[in-house]
C-alpha cells in the first residue's frame, strides 16, 4: 500500500510574533506525557513509526502482529486436524474436495497373492503406478477394393469426363490417353457415366462389376454406332527374373494384325479386331515392338524383318507402328493397338504398365 506525505510550505515569519509564540512554547518532551527525544507531536495524521502492535489471535499482545481482521491472512505454519484425531503442523482442514498429497495406503489381504501381499498378515500395500495402455476397438472388417483405370482408344469421338459411381474422376480426356488406377470398392455393380466435354451430352452410361483385389483397364472405344467400353483384368506377373507382356487390338478397322519385338522376332500373330493374347514372358531389357497385318505364314522361323516391313513367302507387308519398350522383371505390360489403319488417325501401338495397387 502507497502512502501520501503532506507538503509543509514555510513562509517569512514577524519578528514580533516570534517572540510571542515563543514565550508560550511548551518543550516537546512535555507533549502527550512522552518524554523521549526524537517524537513530534503527534496529530491524527501523523503515523507511528514504531513498531506495530495488536493481539494474536485475542489472547496475547505479541509484538510483530497487526491487528486481525476476517481478511488479514494468518502468515504462521497452517495447522488444522489430520483425520479428525491429531493436530499436527503442515495439514490444512480436509475437505471432500482436499486431495491428499501424501502417498498412497492401502492395506494387503490375509493370503498371499496381492503386491506385496504375505500369508497370515494384514500389510501395507506400496504405491502403484498404473500406466493405462493403447485402447481397443472392434476389429474393422477388411474393406477389399477393386483397381480401376481407363483408357481412350475411340478415334474420331470427343474428349471425355468420366464418373466412376458418384464421383468424376477425370475431365477432357482425349484420345490415346490413360489414367492412374482409381481405387473403388469391390464385389459390386458400379455405374460409369461418360459425358461430352464440349456439350455434356451423355456417351455411355452402365453398370460394370468390379471384383476386389483385382485391376482393371476399362477402354473406351468405337463401336460402330458410338462408344462402348471394353474391359480386361490386369493379372499382376508372378515371374521374379522376367517380365510379362501381351497385346490387345483395340483399333474398329484394323482386321488381324501381328506383333514384333526385336530379338525375339514375332511374339503374337493373329490378333483380330476387339481380342486380346495371352501373356508372353519376355526378358528384362529395351526392345523394339512393331505392328503390322497378319502374315500369311504360321512358321515365325521363315520371317524376315526390317525397321520398315515384315517378309515371308514372298509376301512383304508394311509396318504400321513402331514403339520403344522397356521390360522389368515382375511388371506387367500391355501393348494396346488403337487407332486406324491406313487412316487418321493412324494405328499406334501404345505401351502400358500395370501399376497395381493392392
Amino acid at each position: 500500500m502507497y502512502i501520501d506525505h503532506e507538503e509543509w510550505n514555510h513562509s517569512p515569519s514577524n519578528p514580533e510574533s516570534d517572540e510571542k509564540l515563543s514565550a508560550l512554547e511548551t518543550p516537546a518532551s512535555e507533549v502527550n506525557g512522552m518524554n523521549d527525544p526524537g517524537y513530534a507531536p503527534i496529530s491524527p495524521e501523523t503515523p507511528s513509526w514504531g513498531p506495530p502492535s495488536g493481539t494474536n489471535n485475542g489472547t496475547t499482545s505479541d509484538p510483530g502482529f497487526a491487528p486481525i481482521s476476517p481478511e488479514t491472512p494468518s502468515w504462521g505454519p497452517p495447522s488444522g486436524t489430520n483425520n479428525g484425531t491429531t493436530t499436527d503442523p503442515g495439514f490444512a482442514p480436509i475437505s471432500p474436495e482436499t486431495p491428499s498429497w501424501g502417498p498412497p495406503s492401502g492395506t494387503g489381504g490375509s493370503t498371499s497373492g496381492g503386491i506385496g501381499g504375505s500369508i497370515g498378515g494384514t500389510i501395507t500395500i506400496p504405491p502403484v503406478i498404473v500406466i493405462p495402455g493403447q485402447p481397443t476397438f472392434p476389429s474393422r472388417p477388411t474393406t477389399q477394393y477393386a483397381n480401376i483405370r481407363f483408357l481412350h482408344a475411340a478415334p474420331n469421338q470427343p474428349a471425355v469426363n468420366i464418373r466412376l459411381g458418384n464421383r468424376t474422376v477425370i475431365n477432357n480426356m482425349q484420345f490415346a490417353n490413360s489414367t492412374p488406377y482409381y481405387l473403388e470398392t469391390g464385389n459390386q455393380r458400379i455405374l460409369i457415366t461418360i459425358t461430352n466435354t464440349r456439350n455434356g451430352i451423355t456417351l455411355y452410361r452402365g453398370y460394370l462389376y468390379f471384383t476386389g483385389q483385382t485391376a482393371y483397364t476399362v477402354s473406351i472405344v468405337d463401336s460402330g454406332s458410338g462408344i462402348s467400353l471394353y474391359t480386361i483384368t490386369d493379372t499382376p506377373c508372378s515371374r521374379t527374373n522376367y517380365g510379362c507382356l501381351r497385346a490387345v487390338n483395340l483399333s474398329p478397322n484394323s482386321g488381324a494384325v501381328d506383333i514384333f519385338l526385336s530379338g525375339y522376332g514375332r511374339i503374337f500373330q493373329r490378333i483380330n479386331q476387339f481380342s486380346y493374347t495371352g501373356y508372353r514372358l519376355i526378358s528384362q531389357g529395351s526392345y523394339r515392338a512393331s505392328v503390322s497385318e497378319a502374315l500369311p505364314c504360321t512358321s515365325s522361323a521363315s520371317i524376315t524383318m526390317t525397321e520398315d516391313y515384315v517378309e515371308c513367302s514372298n509376301t512383304r507387308i508394311a509396318i504400321m507402328d513402331t514403339t520403344t519398350l522397356t521390360i522389368m522383371n515382375g511388371v506387367t505390360y500391355t501393348l494396346y493397338i488403337i487407332g486406324l489403319a491406313y487412316q487418321f488417325p493412324s494405328l499406334q501401338l501404345l505401351p502400358l504398365e500395370s501399376d497395381l495397387i493392392y
